[in-house]
């Protein structure tokens, strides 16, 4: 990873990565990824807590979506919403998900989804 994000770096563009916070806090799992792979200012490091699984879970109103670890809290909501409708869900369900719940207008609940949407903005603006 951080070879493909100096190159972009040193290209001139600016790179979004979005990390799960895993057991820790969202702000100190940012610190530690940009201190890790020595990112400078063009790279914007956004930790959904407690994983990506939240931003789904959060999206369409499930209960239990900030719960620690993931596996009881996001991933357990995110599965039994998704087996009422196909099957268990798997990490590559994720964007179809998200774009479902995006449909709903429900992923502006979620504080990551936006700071990924204003770092978005932010780059698109330095580009035109």
């Amino acid at each position: 990873m951080t070879r493909i994000v100096r190159a972009h770096l040193g290209s001139g563009r600016r790179v979004v990565i979005l990390v799960d916070a895993e057991l820790g806090r969202a702000g100190e799992r940012e610190r530690s990824v940009r201190e890790k792979h020595r990112l400078g200012g063009g790279a914007e490091v956004i930790a959904v807590g407690p994983c990506m699984e939240a931003l789904a879970c959060t999206a369409p109103g499930l209960r239990g979506c900030r719960d620690k670890p993931c596996s009881r809290g996001p991933v357990r909501a995110v599965n039994e919403y998704w087996r009422r409708r196909r099957r268990d869900c798997e990490k590559c369900f994720l964007p179809q998900l998200l774009l479902e719940a995006d449909g709903a207008g429900g992923l502006e609940k979620a504080e990551e989804f936006r700071r990924l949407l204003e770092a978005v903005s932010k780059a698109c603006g330095k580009w035109s």
